[in-house]
C-alpha cells in the first residue's frame, strides 16, 4: 500500500492570499495527501508569494529559497500567487530551486507526475469556487471577486490579477456554510465594486444584499479594503445591521491634487464628513485605512494636510507606508 503524500504551504503577503492557499489545501486534501506543519517531512512544498512591493518580493524569495534548503530528498518545491503570477517565466529561470513555478491560472500538478517549471497566464477564475476545508478559527474570510477594474497609479494588480471578477451569491454563502465559522470577514481587491461586473445578473449595488444575506447566516460579519466613492448611504446602513460598526477605508492620501496624480477619487473634507457621518449613526464604530508617503509628486504642504487629517479623523488603526517603485 503507498505511502500518504504529506504537503506544507506557507502564505504570505494579505488576507486574499490567505483564501488562495485554503482553496490549495483543499485541493490536496481532495487529491489524497495530507497536511503537515513540518516542511522537512513534506513531499509538496508550496509557497504562496507576494509581490506587491520591493519588500514583499524579497521576503517571497527569501522564503523559497529557505524551504528549498530544509526540504526531504525529493520533496517537490512548487511557487505560486502573485509573484508567479506576475514574473513567472523570469521567476522560472531564477529559481532553479522549484520544480515548478505558476500562476493560479496553470494547473498544478501536486500528485506523484514530475513537475514542469511553467510561465504564469492571468489566473483563471475557477480559484475562487474551489471548495476549502471548515475554517481552524473562529472567523474567515471569504473572497467574493477577484482582479480590479480601477487603475491606481501605485497598484499593479491589475496587471496580473485581471480585471474584475464576482461570484455568484450562492457560491459565496454556500462556501460560508461549509467554513461554519462565527464571524466571516469579506475580502476582494476592490469590494464595494462587487458585481459591477455583473449587474445584469447580480443587480446594482449587489454588495449590499450580499452583506445582508451573510449577516443573516453567521454571527458577525466584517468587510475589508473599501473604496470611498462606494461607501453609499445603502451600504453604511448595511453594515451598521450586522452588528459590527467597522469600516476599512482605502484612502491612500487625503490632499486632493495628490490623489489625483495617483488616480484615486476624493480628499480629505469628504473623508472627513463621512466619517462623521457614520459617526453620528453609531457613536462606536471603528475605523481603519491605509497611507502612501513619498508617492511622487507629494509636497510638504501634502504631507502636512496628510498630518493634520490624521489627528482630527481620530482613526482606530492606520497603516502607513512608503513608496516603493515597480515596473509599470
Amino acid at each position: 500500500m503507498p505511502v500518504q503524500q504529506r504537503f506544507y504551504i506557507e502564505t504570505l503577503g494579505c488576507p486574499k492570499n490567505d483564501v488562495d492557499s485554503d482553496k490549495i489545501v483543499g485541493t490536496l486534501l481532495a487529491d489524497g495527501l495530507a497536511a503537515t506543519d513540518d516542511p522537512s517531512l513534506a513531499d509538496v512544498v508550496v509557497v504562496n508569494t507576494c509581490a506587491f512591493i520591493e519588500e514583499a518580493r524579497r521576503e517571497s524569495i527569501d522564503t523559497v529559497l529557505a524551504l528549498g534548503a530544509q526540504r526531504k530528498d525529493g520533496a517537490r518545491l512548487v511557487v505560486t500567487g502573485c509573484m508567479a503570477e506576475r514574473y513567472g517565466a523570469e521567476l522560472a529561470e531564477a529559481l532553479p530551486e522549484a520544480d515548478q513555478v505558476a500562476g493560479f491560472g496553470v494547473p498544478v500538478q501536486f500528485g506523484r507526475k514530475p513537475l514542469a517549471v511553467s510561465s504564469a497566464p492571468i489566473p483563471s477564475f475557477d480559484l475562487l469556487n474551489l471548495p476549502r476545508p471548515k475554517s481552524s478559527s473562529p472567523w474567515a474570510y471569504v473572497k467574493i471577486a477577484e482582479g480590479c477594474d480601477r487603475n491606481c497609479g501605485f497598484c499593479a494588480i491589475p496587471s496580473f490579477r485581471g480585471p474584475q471578477r464576482s461570484r455568484d451569491i450562492e457560491s459565496i454563502l454556500r462556501e460560508v456554510d461549509e467554513l461554519q465559522a462565527k464571524e466571516i470577514v469579506l475580502v476582494a481587491q476592490d469590494l464595494a465594486s462587487y458585481g459591477k461586473d455583473r449587474p445584469s445578473e447580480l443587480g446594482a449595488g449587489s454588495i449590499v444584499p450580499l452583506v445582508r444575506a451573510v449577516s443573516a447566516a453567521v454571527e458577525r460579519t466584517r468587510l475589508l479594503y473599501l473604496y470611498p466613492s462606494d461607501l453609499t448611504d445603502e451600504l453604511i446602513e448595511a453594515m451598521l445591521e450586522t452588528g459590527v460598526p467597522y469600516f476599512d477605508l482605502s484612502l491612500q492620501h487625503v490632499s486632493k491634487p495628490h490623489l489625483r496624480r495617483m488616480r484615486r477619487w476624493g480628499d480629505g473634507d469628504r473623508f472627513l464628513q463621512r466619517i462623521a457621518d457614520i459617526r453620528a449613526l453609531s457613536p462606536d464604530a471603528a475605523f481603519r485605512s491605509n497611507f502612501i508617503v513619498g508617492y511622487p509628486g507629494e509636497t510638504e504642504e501634502d504631507h502636512d494636510q496628510l498630518l493634520r487629517f490624521v489627528e482630527e479623523a481620530q482613526l482606530d488603526w492606520c497603516g502607513f507606508f512608503t513608496f516603493s517603485p515597480e515596473e509599470g
